[in-house]
């Protein structure tokens, strides 16, 4: 959560930092021109004109009066572009997904009896609408970060990360979750997150995916409690419909 704060309050100093250096800059050369127009002020006294050029007397050069008007003018340039920077950043795409990453990271926080469901492929994804259409409280995991972008975009709690790292598990409330489907399209990784949310949560319920019956036996050994393999599935579904189909034609 606080590397999460740091990147948007990076993000907006990196945005206001050419005016700032504006200023600055601005400011020593402003000075330094006064001081060399009238050579009886302290730099004090230049530092002060600036942020009050009309405080200059009038008995001062004409010169000196001519490039208080340059002064006054460079601060009002300098106002209208630090306004401006804080704003478009304010508005653009990049900060609106760090924000939407942080409240993510509020909302997860506050989650409990949740699901937690790693990848985002065709399964995952079916899952997901499965879920946003029954408004059942779940964190997805996924490792691609423009997936990750567009969720957060349409209000979905979404981490980036590799789900084989304990501290994702961590990230997305393993401890507090109800469920978790690993949905990886790979057995070795499904199992081994398989293993690891199993030692993080003891009573969580594991629904995972595996690509070959050798491996759905291993992930229910490993404590899944559930193991769906859509190949084989697959196969038997379309095995049914060609018997169904060959059973009409004998009528």
């Amino acid at each position: 959560m606080l590397q999460n704060l740091f990147k948007i309050f990076r993000f907006i100093f990196i945005a206001i930092l050419p005016p700032l250096i504006f200023l600055v800059l601005f400011f020593a050369v402003s000075m330094v021109v006064y001081k060399n127009l009238e050579k009886d002020i302290s730099w004090v006294d230049a530092f002060f004109w600036i942020t009050h050029p009309h405080a200059i007397s009038e008995h001062r050069k004409d010169l000196t009066k001519l490039f208080a008007f340059v002064v006054y003018v460079g601060i009002f340039f300098f106002q209208v572009w630090f306004i401006e920077r804080i704003l478009v950043n304010i508005f653009s795409g990049e900060l609106k997904i760090l924000w939407r990453k942080r409240m993510s990271e509020v909302a997860i926080s506050k989650l409990k009896d949740h699901y937690i469901i790693i990848g985002y492929g065709q399964v995952g994804r079916t899952v997901v609408d499965e879920l946003v259409k029954l408004k059942l409280p779940f964190v997805l995991v996924e490792t691609n970060e423009s997936i990750v972008k567009e969720l957060l975009r349409e209000g979905i709690n979404a981490i980036q990360g590799d789900a084989r790292r304990r501290s994702v598990l961590i990230s997305a409330g393993i401890e507090r979750a109800k469920f978790i489907c690993t949905l990886i399209d790979n057995d070795a990784d499904n199992l081994y997150i398989t293993i690891t949310a199993k030692m993080l949560n003891p009573n969580i319920k594991i629904i995972s995916r595996a690509g070959n019956l050798r491996y759905a036996e291993a992930m229910r050994g490993a404590g899944a409690d559930e193991v769906v393999v859509p190949e084989y599935e697959g196969g038997m579904v379309v095995g049914r419909i060609i018997s169904r189909y060959e059973k009409l034609k004998e009528l």
